[in-house]
């Protein structure tokens, strides 16, 4: 009995704040090893975490149904109920909804001047789509440099010591070397991630495009051959008799 009390004694897990203080100061500890350069990264890296959940939050408040949406637009306007597919478009969240209701807003236009309206509403919301994507692109780019600089000034300050201290053993050498590599890991993970979510958020931003090109284009399709009459090949418009 006297045996098992000692060894739970022995492999006590230590308290949860005792955790966190080891693991603050192991952080403190190798931010000091790393030097300057290390705090430069440390900013770096919480604002590549801040421009990627702001676009994270973006992209799932955009519109997530567009044919739904297109196919609810198509009833309004087969209804002759412009105003009512506006009113739709108001209620939706998100850019598509925005870029639709100024196409409807000009849906007695014909289709050349519908185009235009919707292409110029496609030009200022792809800016909205951008934003805070080149920050990430330009810290995938210097983070790297960042700590590449951090690792030669850290080697500089290893060979000044063993100058003074003349002592050059390769224990000594290892040493002073291994703490300045710390800050070119810090950069390359820091770059790896912020280029990971700059291409994942281009290839979004692509997609997101290009699905808003189409159902502008669909838009100005239903627009166009609602307003002379004409049958669309498309199950997103069915004429009613009223409009025939």
């Amino acid at each position: 009995m006297g045996q098992t009390s000692g060894l739970q004694a022995h492999f006590t897990l230590p308290a949860r704040g005792g955790v966190e203080t080891l693991v603050f100061q192991g952080f403190l500890s190798i931010m000091h090893q790393g030097g300057f350069d290390m705090w430069i990264l440390l900013v770096l890296s919480i604002t590549v975490v801040a421009v990627v959940i702001e676009r994270l939050l973006f992209f799932q408040s955009q519109h997530g149904d567009t044919k739904a949406l297109l196919r609810q637009l198509g009833q309004k306007i087969a209804a002759d109920d412009l105003p009512g597919a506006v009113k739709l478009c108001h209620q939706q969240k998100g850019m598509l909804p925005r870029i639709l209701e100024f196409g409807l807003a000009r849906g007695e236009k014909n289709r050349a001047d519908i185009t235009d309206a919707l292409s110029i509403a496609l030009m200022e919301h792809l800016n909205a789509l951008e934003r805070n994507l080149g920050i990430i692109g330009t810290i995938a780019v210097i983070a790297p440099f960042v700590g590449l600089a951090g690792t030669v000034l850290g080697i500089i300050r290893a060979f000044q010591d063993i100058a003074l201290k003349g002592n050059s053993t390769p224990a000594v050498v290892a040493a002073g070397v291994s703490e300045a590599l710390i800050t070119t890991f810090s950069g390359l993970v820091v770059a790896i991630i912020a280029v990971i979510f700059f291409n994942l958020f281009k290839t979004r931003i692509k997609t997101f495009n290009q699905e808003m090109i189409v159902a502008a284009n669909q838009l100005a399709e239903m627009l166009h051959f609602h307003n002379t009459g004409a049958p669309i090949p498309t199950d997103l418009y069915k004429p009613t008799a009223a409009s025939k």
